[in-house]
């Protein structure tokens, strides 16, 4: 005996399940859009206001604000005086060879070689120049892209100028507007650096205080003079060194940080990065948006197809239809069923009485 496989009739869904399913689906990703808006502390300061330590560190970065730019101006001496120089801790070494037997480089710096460093004095000092001259010349035999990798991104301008003295010799990158770049004729130093740019720059939150470097190379094309107006965008990773004295434009002394780099990088106009949006949920709202998109298209391209499909198979057929009209039921002879019951009973009764009886066996009779 054979038998044969009875191909089951697949579930199609009906258009007003398919309308459900769309109004389910567009809920679903309207409930995901305001989880994400939810998500966010700032969409609910308009009830609770910002927090109050957000408040008081927007106050800390105010350039303006309790930062001292003062210079220490050296007193005069009178005969017979003079003045001591600080003693180093451990002596700088003769040369400089950062990079290790393994093949990596060491870019950290001993803090001790910089203890003599003063901060918010006038210039480099003699006693500060040996120490000087060896970050330029270990920040020159580090390839650039060391340096980047190793370095920390900058704390805030106001905070480096409150704390000096605790990120000194620290490496850290920091992006600006470049105001001025001129090339500098080294002093006679031990570790043979021939060539020195100094710059200056300003960051994003240090306001109109500048920042000031000391390079030892330059990216080829980067405008150099001592007033550019066009303001390049640039990079600088270097060491911090202190905070420098120099005599403003106004005539008066005040103080920016120095750092001590090897190379700068120099973004063109169509090169500069760009800050980050505020809203970093905004990328993803737009990708949510677009796979919602593409899965409702999908579903509605899917059904259409099945429908066609359904529409096109036996069963669909069979379901359909007959193409008739209430006229055309007028003309069918319409049947009591009570009347032909009896009928039936009747004719039953008279086809009994019609026949014969069957002759008995048992009978006597002739």
């Amino acid at each position: 005996m054979r038998f044969h496989n009875r191909s089951s009739t697949p579930s199609y869904f009906s258009r007003r399940d398919q309308v459900r399913l769309f109004r389910l689906v567009a809920a679903l990703g309207v409930i995901l859009l305001a989880i994400l808006y939810a998500s966010r502390e700032s969409t609910w300061y308009w009830l609770t206001g910002p927090p109050t330590e957000q408040r008081q560190g927007e106050q800390q970065l105010d350039p303006d604000r309790d930062v001292d730019y003062n210079v220490k101006e050296d007193s005069a001496l009178r005969p017979g005086e003079f003045r001591s120089q600080p003693e180093p801790e451990v002596d700088i070494p003769e040369s400089v060879n950062p990079q290790l037997e393994n093949g990596e480089y060491d870019v950290r710096v001993d803090p001790r070689l910089l203890k003599q460093v003063t901060d918010s004095v006038s210039g480099i000092r003699p006693y500060e120049a040996n120490a000087l001259y060896y970050l330029l010349a270990k920040a020159a035999s580090i390839p650039q892209n060391v340096l980047e990798r190793s370095a920390e991104p900058a704390p805030p301008f106001v905070v480096l100028m409150n704390e000096s003295s605790k990120y000194r010799g620290e490496l850290m990158t920091v992006k600006g507007q470049l105001k001025r770049l001129v090339p500098l004729k080294p002093e006679e130093n031990k570790f043979g650096i021939k060539t020195l740019y100094e710059g200056w720059f300003f960051s994003k939150d240090s306001g109109t205080h500048p920042w000031r470097f000391l390079c030892t190379q330059l990216p080829e094309g980067i405008p150099t003079g001592p007033d550019l107006q066009e303001m390049p965008s640039v990079q600088i990773t270097g060491y911090y060194f202190k905070k420098y004295g120099y005599p403003s434009q106004a005539g008066k002394l005040q103080t920016a940080p120095l750092l001590i780099a090897g190379q700068i990088r120099w973004f063109l106009a169509s090169e500069t990065p760009q800050a980050p949006s505020s809203s970093g949920a905004v990328k993803y709202i737009v990708i949510l948006f677009l796979v919602i998109s593409i899965t409702l298209a999908f579903l509605i391209w899917r059904f259409t197809i099945n429908d066609q499909e359904f529409a096109r198979s036996k069963t669909a057929k069979l379901m359909e239809r007959p193409d008739m009209s209430m006229d055309d039921l007028k003309n069918i002879k319409t049947v009591d069923i009570g009347e032909v019951l009896k009928q039936l009973g009747e004719q039953a009764d008279s086809d009994s009485t019609d026949k014969p009886g069957k002759p008995d066996p048992d009978s006597d009779k002739p």
